[in-house]
């Protein structure tokens, strides 16, 4: 009613109506076109699939997540994505369905005489179940917020329900008073050598990076932190974060790509990202 009656105030000004769908969607109408606005409430039919979900564990780095069916005969399909890609990709492809079309066509180019469909299809799920963040994404960000998506989906590509949202956002990472001494730095064939020793035993992360890599990350505004938070996701997302992880006192090798080359070695305190100021030693890696 509220709609109407501001419409037909400013019929002057204003020629059409737009409702905005919560599948990110419009529907326009000409406001000459609307006598009257219903808003209707239906029950819901249980047989009909309903999905919800809830994230049931949440560190700085993973998410463990249940979506909840109501029955197991339908299928549905489910992913997650950082709230900052989410708004990429609604900005780009407009919905989450035509974004997930085009994802799986793309990757039916990879196979031959294989439909978007048929990718489709290798992804539904029936069911509750549970999710493991590391399933999409290998090592979520600490401080940021994320978006996991579902909607029921027939085996022909068709919405059975509408799409359904959570966002959650993961802890930053506990704060820590270790400290770090570097020393014995030493250059070594392919690498380098050196001794860390800390002032506690908690967990801290180390590696060695050429300082042109640091540097253009400080000169774009990062701090250190920042930067050292930077590296920890990117090998994340490449690697077992494991192997450059340690605890107390030990003399580390660390691999160098790059022979005679300005390297920094980085060494913070890890909890799923740096909980501790970082500490550097800079080196020369060998012709």
């Amino acid at each position: 009613m509220l709609l109407l009656l501001s419409a037909t105030m400013s019929a002057q000004d204003v020629t059409k109506m737009i409702v905005h769908k919560s599948d990110n969607s419009t529907v326009t109408f000409q406001v000459s076109d609307v006598d009257s606005i219903t808003f209707e409430t239906t029950s819901l039919n249980p047989d009909q699939l309903q999905l919800s979900c809830e994230v049931t564990e949440l560190t700085p780095v993973h998410a463990t997540y249940v979506i909840t069916a109501n029955q197991d005969q339908d299928s549905y399909y489910q992913f997650m994505m950082s709230e900052d890609t989410y708004n990429t990709m609604i900005e780009r492809y407009g919905s989450l369905q035509d974004h997930d079309q085009a994802w799986w066509t793309e990757l039916s180019t990879y196979y031959e005489n294989t439909s978007w469909e048929d990718i489709m299809r290798t992804f539904l799920v029936k069911g509750t179940q549970t999710f493991q963040s590391e399933e999409v994404i290998s090592s979520l960000s600490p401080s940021t917020t994320y978006v996991i998506y579902y909607y029921g989906l027939d085996e022909n590509g068709d919405m059975t329900t509408e799409i359904g949202e959570t966002r959650f956002t993961t802890p930053a990472p506990q704060v820590s008073d270790n400290s770090f001494t570097i020393s014995q730095v030493t250059p070594i064939a392919g690498g380098v050598s050196f001794k860390v020793t800390p002032t506690t035993n908690d967990t801290y992360f180390v590696t060695a990076q050429t300082k042109s890599a640091v540097n253009n990350r400080l000169n774009s505004g990062m701090t250190m932190r920042q930067v050292a938070q930077d590296f920890i996701n990117t090998l994340s997302n490449y690697g077992d974060i494991t192997q450059y992880l340690h605890n107390g006192e030990e003399t580390i090798t660390e691999q160098c790509s790059l022979d005679n080359t300005d390297y920094v070695i980085i060494v913070c305190g890890y909890d799923g990202g740096v909980s501790t100021d970082v500490e550097t030693a800079e080196f020369h890696s060998l012709p």
